[in-house]
């Protein structure tokens, strides 16, 4: 009996040494497993570290970029009063927008953007039709004869009707209300 017990000890104890070294085995493989995921995790980590501070970094550049566009703005629509103001090309029936561009040597786009985002005329086009809109004013108060149409023709619409439209948006009265306000008619009979 002892030789049996003996045989199923040394049984038992090749079958718990083969367990063991399984087990060991199964242990280096985790701990492999576990270095090779803590890198992963440690990459992961630095991955989104370098993101983040992308991110800061870009955020930041786009911050400066709109400072520098406003600055850019302020410069263009300065630029555009002084080149409108010395040249008066609104005064041409056929300056446009892409007339205005050119002048600036911008792309329309650019212009119809400055405009939306900077100035209350919200277009190119409301703003050279305003300047012809002043234009036609300081005619009418210097040239108190001249006709609407030729007051229209002068300042560059291309209508009367296009004139009394943008006069009476932008001052909210019509030419001949606008004359009438800078020189009252005169008495009759006096």
């Amino acid at each position: 009996m002892e030789n049996d017990e003996l045989e199923q000890l040394r049984a038992e104890n090749a079958r718990l040494g083969a367990e063991n070294a399984r087990l060991r085995e199964e242990n280096q493989r985790l701990v492999s497993r576990n270095l090779a995921l803590s890198e992963r995790l440690d990459v992961w980590y630095d991955t989104r570290m370098r993101v983040q501070l992308l991110k800061e970094l870009m955020l930041a550049d786009r911050r400066r970029m709109a400072r520098a566009d406003q600055k850019d703005d302020l410069e263009l629509l300065a630029l555009i009063e002084a080149r409108v103001e010395k040249e008066k090309p609104h005064l041409r029936p056929d300056f446009d927008a892409e007339a205005l561009a050119r002048l600036l040597d911008v792309t329309p786009l650019r212009l119809s953007r400055l405009f939306r985002n900077n100035t209350p005329h919200h277009t190119p086009e409301d703003y050279i039709d305003f300047r012809r809109v002043i234009s036609a004013m300081e005619l009418m108060r210097r040239q108190p004869n001249y006709s609407v149409a030729a007051v229209a023709q002068d300042v560059g619409f291309s209508s009367i009707r296009t004139l009394q439209r943008r006069m009476q948006q932008a001052i909210g009265m019509t030419p001949v209300e606008f004359r009438l306000l800078i020189e009252p008619p005169k008495p009759e009979g006096g």
